[in-house]
């Protein structure tokens, strides 16, 4: 009677081990959690900052974002190569822009001076 006790739990620990990593893939629930990462092997002072922010996970398992203080300690140098990037392209699009209306400013001006010595040329019946 003691070895069958042992098979029923020996059976039933496997059953559990295996069923468990199938059914916690299955089943993600929405959540947000908060994480605090406190480095223990770090060397230099640079990698002994701690880490700490939120994690929020969706249902499916690339629905995850992970916000947290080593991301945002670069956020102002991002944010202010990201603005430079972008006054650069305006300053770029502005030249463009006017390189362009002085080039249709010339373009009409010569044609408007074309119908002008056309018109000047042609005797008045052309002009019917």
């Amino acid at each position: 009677m003691g070895i069958k006790h042992i098979a029923v739990s020996a059976a039933a620990a496997a059953a559990t081990l295996i069923a468990a990593p199938a059914f916690s893939q299955e089943f993600r629930a929405p959540m947000t959690t908060i994480f605090v990462a406190i480095p223990l092997d770090a060397k230099s002072a640079r990698e002994q900052t701690p880490n700490f922010g939120l994690q929020f996970q969706g249902m499916k398992p690339y629905q995850s974002v992970k916000v947290d203080y080593q991301t945002f300690k670069f956020l102002p140098a991002a944010i202010a190569a990201m603005e430079v990037k972008y006054i650069v392209a305006g300053a770029v699009a502005i030249g463009a822009a006017a390189a362009v209306a002085h080039k249709d400013k010339q373009t009409s001006q010569s044609f408007q001076s074309q119908q002008a010595q056309q018109q000047a040329a042609c005797p008045v019946d052309c002009a019917k």
